[in-house]
């Protein structure tokens, strides 16, 4: 009888440690896995324990000598918009990013960048090439929001819709020796807008995509930082 249970609790065992592996083996997503081929190509390590989804630097790269930033605008072409959900209007139309849309979501992130980058003095900008000057070029590659648009298209003037978050954004970030052009890193993470139940409007979106870009500067922040040490 303790030989079959032995024998049961070893199979459980196996099972439980085959589905963690498994698991384990199906977290790594599209924009990680794109990066990861970017990154063999430029020649990128990866970089271990970063706080990003995936951060690959050149083996050379020596970040300290950076004491400036020319940083480009935000990249809002061809954003990939993957809808999480369905509601069901008759007049709901595909999400889409207007003008004003790509706008705010480039001021925010320069706002961010210059909280966290250049405010305290760490960085400065820059605006030709140098020796001690980096290039910061970031693309949103991704937004998957919950519910549909609140606008005039995407849903009926009299209706609430309320959402655990509003969705999910992934960015993609390319750190450049200004002067060489070459590649000095790639980091690409995927991040929540929002875990809490509640309504789902422009304002509340427009909330959490500033809270996601400061986030994500101010991780950009300490990872050049430990870079550079």
């Amino acid at each position: 009888m303790k030989a079959i249970l032995k024998h049961t609790a070893l199979r459980l065992s196996l099972i439980a440690l085959a589905s963690v592996l498994v698991a384990g083996c199906s977290v790594t997503k599209k924009h990680e896995k794109d990066a990861q081929v970017k990154a063999d190509k430029e020649g990128l390590s990866v970089v271990k324990d970063s706080k990003f989804d995936g951060t690959f630097v050149a083996p050379n790269a020596q970040f300290a000598q950076y004491k400036k930033l020319f940083v480009e605008q935000l990249d809002m072409t061809d954003v990939k918009i993957r809808k999480l959900s369905n509601t069901n209007f008759s007049n709901d139309t595909p999400w889409e990013l207007n003008d004003n849309d790509r706008r705010y979501y480039q001021e925010r992130y320069t706002e961010a960048l210059m909280n966290n980058l250049i405010v305290d003095g760490r960085y400065s900008t820059a605006m030709q090439a140098g020796a001690d000057v980096m290039t910061v070029r970031a693309k949103v590659l991704e937004i998957a929001p919950l519910g549909s648009k609140d606008d005039f298209k995407g849903r009926p003037n009299n209706v609430k819709v309320y959402s655990e978050g509003m969705g999910t954004m992934t960015l993609e970030i390319s750190l450049y020796d200004s002067a060489s052009g070459k590649v000095l890193g790639i980091i690409t993470d995927q991040r929540d807008l929002g875990r809490i139940w509640e309504e789902n409007n422009r304002v509340t979106n427009n909330v959490q995509v500033r809270v996601a870009f400061d986030a994500w500067l101010k991780k950009l922040r300490n990872e050049l930082d430990r870079l550079s040490k």
